[in-house]
């Protein structure tokens, strides 16, 4: 399966909350599962892992955003705001979760994820028209930094502070 990772920074308005994620094509969605923290991802995979095994019938689980339900061979999982449900196995929803757990891991390992905020900030800072988000957006900037995509969002005065103030102002959620 192939991943796309990503790393996102919010506007400052108390702080800059940063978040990090993962998609596959594969798994369309999946995505949402994103927003878990690793101690829930490792719970989730260790009770997915039981659901397999057989020691547990089934597991119903989620997010804010996406209901899942999952049993030995199969997952069902859709948007709570959507009528379809997508099915995967529950050994590929696992590697998934794996994978998302191993990015968030190594991105709080010696802080890389401020190292690739620093350089997705700094590259933007000197040419902001070349990552405009969309052409006409002001405040959303898309930038690729060691097969990351960085997303940051930065008002007028954002373009003012240096590198180590703004990455001051990071505060992660993951």
């Amino acid at each position: 399966m192939s991943y796309h990772y990503y790393i996102s920074v919010t506007a400052h308005i108390n702080n800059r909350g940063v978040d990090a994620a993962i998609s596959t094509p594969a798994m369309e969605e999946a995505s949402e599962l994103s927003s878990m923290g690793i101690n829930e991802i490792i719970q989730v995979i260790t009770d997915l892992q039981d659901v397999v095994s057989g020691q547990m019938d089934y597991l119903n689980w989620g997010t804010d955003l996406l209901n899942v339900t999952s049993e030995g061979d199969v997952t069902l999982y859709g948007r709570y705001d959507k009528a379809m449900e997508t099915q995967v196995s529950t050994r590929s929803l696992i590697s998934f979760l794996t994978e998302l757990k191993r990015f968030k891991e190594y991105c709080l390992e010696r802080d890389y994820y401020k190292s690739i905020i620093s350089r997705a900030f700094t590259s933007v800072r000197a040419e902001p028209s070349r990552y405009r988000r969309w052409p006409s957006s002001d405040l959303h900037y898309l930038i690729t930094v060691d097969r990351i995509t960085v997303t940051l969002t930065l008002e007028t005065e954002d373009f003012h502070l240096s590198t180590e103030e703004y990455t001051a102002q990071l505060n992660r959620y993951f």
